[in-house]
């Protein structure tokens, strides 16, 4: 009868002593109080612009939001966006890789996936320098074009014939 009772305490402080722990580990802003597993996803409403702004209301410009283990930090407003962005983007330039990143990455070596370095310093460079260029767009522009016109055409004919494994939402 003890023994069944001591293991959900145990089980109980080893929890509350982990929350406390990330609490006071992680300096997060403050947010809605996630679910376990699953985070803010239940709270979002379908118009999440609305739901973002109701809790910029309740909770300050910038909001902690789990989706479901995965912290995301909303900014709410243009000058702390400016700021964040901007003015200290050196500090946020890391990118966190997971496994199904890595696959998409050549070991950090391409653009997106790279850490910021000397390496992502270069690469920057020479997209914003040649590829990017308004020449370079413009010289581009049928291939845009006809790559979104094939799109396109592929949506409506997968609506227009939808195969035996499609899930069509109402």
């Amino acid at each position: 009868m003890g023994l069944l009772l001591i293991i959900p305490i145990s089980i109980i402080i080893v929890l509350f002593s982990y929350k406390l722990y990330q609490r006071l580990r992680f300096k997060l802003p403050p947010g809605p109080r996630p679910w376990p597993v699953v985070g803010n996803l239940y709270d979002i409403k379908p118009v999440r612009f609305r739901c973002f702004a109701e809790w910029a209301q309740s909770y300050g410009p910038i909001i902690s939001v789990w989706f479901g283990s995965t912290l995301n930090v909303v900014v709410s407003t243009a000058e702390l966006a400016k700021e964040v962005l901007k003015e200290n983007d050196q500090q946020l330039a890391d990118r966190f890789r997971n496994r199904s990143s890595a696959k998409f990455s050549r070991d950090g070596k391409d653009l997106i996936w790279a850490d910021y370095g000397p390496h992502y310093v270069k690469v920057r460079k020479l997209c914003t320098l040649e590829l990017f260029t308004p020449k370079r767009l413009e010289a581009m522009r049928p291939i845009r074009e006809e790559e979104v016109r094939a799109m396109v055409e592929s949506i409506f004919q997968d609506c227009a014939n939808p195969g035996p494994y499609k899930i069509h939402a109402l």
